[in-house]
């Protein structure tokens, strides 16, 4: 599992874009009951770059005041990849 930043999603879908010279359309599925989505970008080559969004919900355990606590903390989740590279980037942001 690879985590990545904004920057880095953004460049490798660019540079993917880029490598097929940006002839796509997009075809996206409709929200299933537990906020999952997802984005196909379909290329004229027949190359495809490929985004799954949802919801994710992590237990984090921190300290604060001396005492240890668990919390459920809320991400919105982009996995992608691509026909190029098989291998799943995840980006996540504050929900």
């Amino acid at each position: 599992m690879k985590v990545v930043d904004y920057k880095e999603y953004a460049e490798t879908k660019q540079k993917f874009m880029e490598a097929h010279d940006y002839d796509f359309h997009i075809e996206t599925s409709p929200m299933d009951e537990h906020g999952r989505y997802h984005k196909e970008y379909i290329f004229e080559d027949g190359s495809i770059f490929y985004e799954v969004m949802s919801p994710v919900v992590e237990p984090i355990t921190t300290e604060v005041h001396k005492c240890v606590v668990t919390v459920n903390v809320k991400f919105f989740r982009t996995e992608f990849w691509s026909s190029d590279n098989a291998e799943s980037g995840f980006y996540y942001e504050k929900f």
